[in-house]
């Protein structure tokens, strides 16, 4: 694994407010995001919005091939589920 930089690290620590108390499920083929936590509605996305969400997952996934998919994942997650769920 390569040295985390700046950027790593703020993703991580965005992923990890996330993974706290929140889940994250998504579907390439059919473009649906899922994003759950207990006590609130689960936060459902499909079709365009969804592909996009997905699609940044991959270029960040690229762009820092440290990262894994779920933790891409939950760091794009966190700025949604803090807008919706507070």
């Amino acid at each position: 694994m390569s040295k985390p930089t700046k950027a790593t690290k703020y993703i991580h620590a965005a992923a990890n407010r996330f993974k706290a108390s929140c889940t994250i499920d998504w579907n390439s083929s059919f473009s649906t995001v899922t994003m759950s936590t207990d006590g609130q509605d689960d936060i459902f996305m499909h079709g365009y919005d969804a592909q996009v969400f997905i699609d940044e997952i991959d270029k960040m996934t690229t762009r820092y091939p440290s990262l894994d998919d779920y933790t891409a994942a939950c760091a794009l997650a966190e700025p949604y589920a803090e807008t919706i769920w507070n």
